[in-house]
């Protein structure tokens, strides 16, 4: 049976109908008319789609069992906070559906690089942030804790000038990151895969940056090469100034993409704020998961969301989306262990990385409280994707092309429309590694684990 036909079977069976709005202070309503939390149906304006989605609906199954919100609390205002990369899209999700709303929560969501540094102060209770920048400041002290997964294994990208032809044009040249980043373990990871050497100071022209200013410098021709997370290696193919030719996973040290994975990004909770505002956490931690819910049910919803809050190209949002949800694996998902923890350990063996060189949680034990998703009574995220269809609707390894077409077919997109029709992606869209010629000449390859 084709996908498309399965995709139909499932649809009748499993789908129900969402819709999309824009990104604001949550605590102000819907940022577009018609938008979810508004009473109407959410409109797809871009390309004349129509899908509605009811909050409401989406916590039915789990409100009774919640705790009732105090009095004193219902006024209260949560501080969160999000890195300016795809792996924190969940916050979106929750405001842009209106699940904070429905669940009773008045949140104000920033976008930041410092939100590690917040949540250590205590200035903001919720946050998306990456694993290794968080860990510092739990073990400085900091009052973190992680309740539940929020992305798995992912990738980091790494992007050069559309005239390199040959990873032999790649050493020598300017690159944003300088020499304290040469225990970085995407830089290893991804120098070790497409063979070139990894001292940044020997081998390369190092200025330290962040990625979206290392997104426009590659634009502006002051750097040649640069390493990412999306949705800035998708803008750059998109508009041609740049090309990927490099991935790293977080973590990948055994085959199976579930259990083989470390921890890339996550989704934590102020320790004391959890401790003073049990009903709240529980509500929180709810929303995360039915936001990372609504990606799968709902990819090209969501991949707008997503667009709209970072101001790229709706392409860039849907291409962004199905790399996360399917052409990388379910990266996406409120899924964690210990044994995510363990492998994040085993991969510095992996690439070689030495003991003083590496970000360690010193008690996992207390920074890994999954009892929240027993508290807010959501299924396991596997559970979740048997029974929404999830795997025969979009299963692993989908082009990019039949992605798109099913994710126009759930959310009601005209499949005439151009959004997301990039030619590059829609003949090869899965694959995120350019064909340009290996490097041939002299290096120290730090790395050791995909020598073979």
């Amino acid at each position: 049976m084709s996908w498309k036909k399965m995709l139909a079977l499932a649809l009748a069976g499993a789908m129900a109908v969402s819709a999309l709005a824009g990104c604001h202070d949550s605590s102000e309503g819907p940022s577009k008319p018609g938008a979810p939390g508004s009473g109407g149906s959410g409109s797809a304006v871009q390309t004349g789609g129509k899908v509605d989605y009811d909050p409401e609906e989406a916590i039915a199954p789990y409100i009774d069992a919640l705790p009732e919100i105090p009095e004193a609390d219902k006024d209260l205002v949560i501080e969160m906070g999000y890195n300016n990369c795809d792996h924190m899209v969940a916050a979106i999700i929750g405001q842009d559906t209106g699940l904070y709303k429905a669940l009773g929560l008045n949140v104000n969501i920033t976008k930041t690089g410092q939100v590690a540094t917040a949540m250590a102060s205590g200035d903001m209770q919720v946050g998306y942030a990456g694993f290794g920048g968080l860990i510092q400041n739990v073990n400085k002290g900091a009052r973190i804790m992680m309740p539940a997964g929020s992305h798995l294994g992912g990738a980091m990208y790494m992007v050069v000038a559309p005239e390199i032809e040959s990873l032999d044009e790649v050493v020598g040249t300017r690159i944003d990151m300088g020499e304290g980043s040469n225990y970085s373990t995407f830089w290893l990871e991804i120098c070790d895969k497409v063979g070139i050497p990894s001292d940044i100071g020997t081998y390369y022209q190092g200025n330290s940056m962040g990625d979206e200013d290392a997104m426009l410098a590659l634009r502006a021709g002051q750097v040649d090469i640069f390493t990412c997370c999306d949705p800035y290696a998708s803008i750059a193919e998109e508009e041609g100034f740049g090309k990927i030719v490099g991935t790293a996973w977080h973590a990948d040290v055994k085959a199976d993409k579930s259990t083989g994975w470390g921890i890339h990004c996550g989704y934590y909770i102020n320790s004391d704020f959890a401790q003073a505002h049990p009903e709240l956490t529980t509500r929180l931690v709810l929303a995360h998961c039915l936001g990372i819910k609504y990606m799968y049910e709902h990819p090209y919803s969501a991949g707008l969301m997503f667009a709209n809050t970072f101001g790229t190209s709706d392409s860039v949002g849907l291409r962004t989306m199905y790399l996360k949800t399917n052409a990388e694996g379910r990266t996406l998902c409120w899924t964690i262990s210990q044994e995510n923890m363990n492998n994040y350990e085993q991969w510095y063996d992996a690439l070689g990385v030495p003991e003083e060189e590496r970000t360690l949680i010193t008690d996992s034990e207390g920074f890994l409280d999954l009892s929240w998703l027993d508290k807010c009574g959501i299924e396991d995220f596997q559970t979740f994707i048997d029974n929404a269809g999830i795997d025969e609707i979009q299963p692993l390894g989908m082009t990019y092309a039949d992605w798109l077409h099913m994710a126009e077919e759930i959310d009601g997109i005209d499949h005439n429309s151009q959004v997301g029709k990039v030619q590059k992606w829609m003949e090869s869209g899965s694959e995120t590694m350019s064909p340009i010629e290996p490097y041939t000449g002299e290096g120290t390859f730090v790395a050791p684990m995909h020598a073979h």
